[in-house]
């Protein structure tokens, strides 16, 4: 049986704002890695966001939840943390 190793990364909680949608949810990072490090980072073209919550950006209403999806990088407008992600580093 192979054995792959796993390979530790932060938990940040985000805000990630598209056209029409509001996305909060965590993105998992390496360590001493920034959001814009992962938004400028070349090799992915899309965002693993877990524990997604996706709200209509005008009206504000939840219009679902899934535990796993991946945004691509050319639909995010704004990303960024949120004050549970700038507590937990304090």
């Amino acid at each position: 049986m192979a054995y792959k190793s796993m390979v530790k990364k932060v938990k940040i909680n985000t805000i990630i704002r598209t056209a029409g949608e509001k996305i909060e949810g965590d993105v998992h990072c390496l360590p001493n890695m920034r959001l814009l490090d992962l938004m400028n980072s070349e090799a992915d073209k899309f965002i693993p966001v877990s524990n997604a919550a996706v709200y209509d950006e005008e009206s504000g209403k939840l219009l679902y939840q899934v535990p796993f999806m991946a945004v691509n990088k050319n639909h995010v407008i704004v990303i960024s943390e949120t004050n549970a992600s700038m507590e937990e580093g304090l």
